[in-house]
């Protein structure tokens, strides 16, 4: 095995076990349920829920389900559930474990989230480009840190950009998967403003998709004009596991070039839908384009 070859593998398994390690789960309890729309009864797809501040968690599907692992630590947790446009809701875990009915429901938010703009399209002369666009392959890193695609579901990483323009507005969003065994993935694409250098609150009041197939490798650019995102100074956007097919039985592989930045963290991830963000001395090979 060359050089190349240990540099990557090496730092796949830095990035899986030592940034994501957690202690070893016993007593296991997996709970189900449904997410539904308070006034409607209709299901809400794609709702992040999980253990507040923990590595337990997952995304409902698209008939509003979900299912994750808890371990009899959690029992004295918190359950977050959130979606834009709607009123994030929290809950004891004992109270959804002991209770018979496993619906959860959320009311519409009526407010305008901060810092969304809405306006008619501008053309704007001027563009810009930030962050990585280089795809060197000599230190990647593994999107999955479990040993099933499912345990993904909900997790999310990103980069921090920084703008000084003025009413700038983003483009696009570009990011590079160099190996990938899925016949279908789906992102969600979420940003961030920040707070305390961490990511704080959703600046588009939509849910931005993403797909990749056909075991897709190369650049995956998202057009983000249609949802006229303005941005000032810092903002994050991350790249969220939703939903994905394998037609084969093996192990998940989802493969994200990086360069190593040990003075600078400006990478943050985070395994489940609801926990503590994590900052990381990596930059991934992705970048935005903004229009002001």
């Amino acid at each position: 095995m060359n050089l190349k070859a240990l540099l990557t593998l090496a730092f796949i398994f830095t990035f899986t076990f030592k940034n994501y390690s957690q202690s070893p789960v016993t007593d296991n309890t997996i709970i189900t349920g449904f997410v539904l729309d308070k006034e409607t009864n209709q299901p809400l797809a794609y709702v992040s829920i999980g253990v507040l501040d923990k590595p337990q968690g997952t995304v409902t599907d698209s008939a509003g389900h979900f299912s994750f692992s808890l371990n009899k630590d959690n029992l004295s947790d918190t359950l977050q559930i959130s979606i834009v446009g709607y009123t994030t809701s929290r809950i004891a875990v004992t109270d959804f474990v002991s209770g018979t009915d496993k619906s959860i429901k959320l009311t519409q938010q009526i407010e305008q989230l901060a810092e969304v703009t809405i306006t008619n399209t501008i053309t704007r002369a001027n563009t810009e480009i930030i962050g990585r666009q280089d795809v060197n392959k000599l230190v990647q890193v593994s999107v999955h840190n479990k040993k099933t695609a499912d345990e993904t579901i909900g997790s999310e990483l990103g980069m921090m950009y920084k703008t000084k323009k003025e009413n700038a507005i983003l483009k696009d969003f570009n990011f590079y998967v160099s190996s990938n065994n899925f016949n279908y993935i789906k992102f969600r694409i979420n940003v961030y403003s920040v707070k305390n250098e961490m990511p704080d609150t959703l600046i588009c009041n939509k849910q931005i998709f993403a797909t990749a197939e056909n075991f897709k490798t190369d650049w995956i650019k998202i057009d983000l004009e249609p949802y006229n995102i303005k941005v000032k100074d810092k903002f994050i956007v991350t790249i969220q596991w939703i939903e994905s097919r394998m037609d084969k039985q093996e192990k998940p592989i989802t493969i994200l070039p990086v360069s190593l930045t040990p003075f600078s963290k400006n990478c943050y991830a985070r395994i489940a839908s609801q926990d503590k963000w994590k900052k990381m001395g990596v930059n991934l090979s992705s970048f935005v384009t903004i229009a002001y």
